[in-house]
């Protein structure tokens, strides 16, 4: 598989000619979106691991859809719900321990929960995906996955955790690789800090710190898994 990278939270995969888009949230323009969509193979399957505006837009998700008018969406029940009012089909609602077959990519979704923002705020459902049983991405959730991880996201400047969760996480989860998301928040200085907690922590469990491209400025930029 190759990859780049969306803004913020956002996730592009590639395989056999194909592509997968997870989380192309309302970090990502329009702009942004068009030269993804454009610099990728045809669209097999879109995921969107929960109903937040910073992992999905309703004009992200038309553009994508306008792009690939066949391509299932895998995501939340409250997020499909959200996608049926507003016209959008060929949405299936995932559960943990879900499988499913996308063109070239197997995807297999684990977790539940969102990670507690505030106790005035309800805990609502949160899928991770892992594709062709080499990368995972757990969306809102620092939980360890119920796998030994390959290639493993970590959430670093998110509303919803302090640098001691994610290092807990990544010496919990000991992927063999990271790369980190959920930057979009962040100075140059704060993700500098933040990527030498995790590359320390990666460090004490044998991992390794590794960084996908973004298509700006080059749309042929990608990282070989």
């Amino acid at each position: 598989m190759r990859c780049f990278r969306l803004p913020h939270a956002g996730l592009v995969l590639e395989e056999a000619g194909r592509s997968l888009f997870i989380d192309a949230g309302d970090f990502t323009d329009e702009h942004e979106l068009a030269t993804a969509i454009g610099a990728a193979g045809p669209i097999a399957a879109i995921v969107i691991t929960h109903e937040h505006g910073d992992h999905w837009t309703l004009p992200n998700v038309a553009a994508l859809r306008s792009a690939a008018p066949d391509a299932p969406i895998c995501t939340t029940a409250a997020t499909a719900a959200a996608l049926a009012a507003a016209g959008i089909e060929h949405v299936t609602v995932m559960s943990e321990g879900d499988l499913v077959q996308a063109g070239p990519f197997a995807l297999e979704f684990y977790g539940r929960r969102h990670e507690v923002l505030h106790s005035s705020i309800p805990v609502i459902d949160n899928l991770g995906v892992r594709v062709n049983g080499t990368l995972a991405w757990g969306g809102d959730s620092l939980a360890r996955p119920p796998f030994a991880a390959e290639v493993l996201g970590v959430p670093i400047g998110s509303p919803w955790s302090n640098i001691a969760q994610v290092m807990d996480f990544v010496l919990a989860a000991a992927p063999r690789r990271a790369y980190l998301t959920h930057d979009g928040m962040l100075s140059a200085r704060g993700r500098g800090l933040f990527t030498a907690r995790v590359r320390w922590c990666l460090e004490q469990v044998g991992g390794e710190l590794i960084e996908f491209p973004s298509l700006s400025p080059d749309p042929a930029a990608r990282f070989d898994l």
